[in-house]
């Protein structure tokens, strides 16, 4: 009777996981925030100011501390489309001083590290690791994923550089200038998949204050042409979010059983 009961309490807690794990392990959500999206410049020798700082968890717009570890791109590409690598602070969520000196549209980009996700059972007990599932038994999920940033920084106005893509193998692109808008406009955007639009893709959107929890003010899908329109319910802070997850490739199929792609953009509507 005892065996009865520990199979089936592990049985629910593997379903338990199974079913939280879109909103634990595998959405554990990367963003960059902006003390402020509008810096002025000041003067010709120092130009603009401004501070960015990590992103990781579920709160919007602060939750958990990001091991720098963890981070592997990190740059700035300018109005003139020249990209800068930034050296991560190493103060609280890695804040960083951003220098500005000219008019215009800053992109803020970063990635993880990619890395694998591996939920599997050992002596009854289910287990959480970062690593491939390989050689493991007893595996219930395994995921290889990569995480995708961006941030819209605008210096004593804008320009059309909004609009420029990274190269982010899945990547958010403001089709309008944010620091345009007002609230009850919408924001059009395009999502890339490897560069190619991502067709009916879903896409959530929220702002700070919004909650406290994993919610969103606003989800869509993206059309045809990879193309959504995201409604600017309120001013202030705001994190747009794409995520896609598909099964792995033969070459993977070994190490895990899904790929796991996200990417979001933070900017500010006045």
């Amino acid at each position: 009777m005892r065996n009865f009961k520990t199979g089936l309490i592990l049985k629910l807690s593997i379903a338990l996981c199974l079913s939280l794990s879109t909103t634990m392990a595998f959405s554990h959500t990367f963003w960059l925030n902006v003390t402020n999206y509008f810096p002025e410049i000041y003067s010709a020798e120092y130009g603009a100011r401004t501070t960015i700082y990590f992103g990781w968890g579920h709160r919007y717009p602060v939750d958990n501390f990001l091991s720098v570890g963890k981070l592997g791109e990190f740059s700035l590409i300018t109005p003139k489309g020249e990209s800068k690598l930034i050296q991560p602070g190493q103060g609280g969520f890695l804040a960083t001083e951003l220098s500005l000196p000219e008019k215009g549209t800053y992109i803020v980009a970063a990635a993880l590290n990619p890395g694998f996700y591996t939920m599997y059972v050992e002596k009854g007990k289910i287990h959480h690791k970062s690593v491939p599932k390989t050689g493991l038994s007893g595996v219930i999920l395994s995921n290889h994923f990569e995480q995708y940033a961006k941030a819209l920084i605008n210096v004593s106005g804008s320009d059309s550089s909004y609009s420029r893509p990274v190269g982010h193998a899945l990547e958010i692109i403001p089709m309008a200038n944010p620091a345009g808008l007002k609230a009850g406009d919408y924001l059009p955007v395009q999502v890339l998949f490897k560069g190619k639009p991502a067709r009916f893709f879903p896409v959530n959107s929220t702002y700070a204050g919004f909650s406290t929890k994993d919610d969103f003010a606003f989800a869509t899908t993206t059309n045809s042409k990879g193309m959504a329109q995201i409604r600017i319910l309120h001013h202030g802070a705001w994190l747009i979010k794409s995520r896609i997850k598909l099964p792995a490739p033969d070459e993977l199929k070994e190490k895990c059983n899904d790929m796991s792609y996200t990417a979001t953009l933070s900017f500010e509507v006045k």
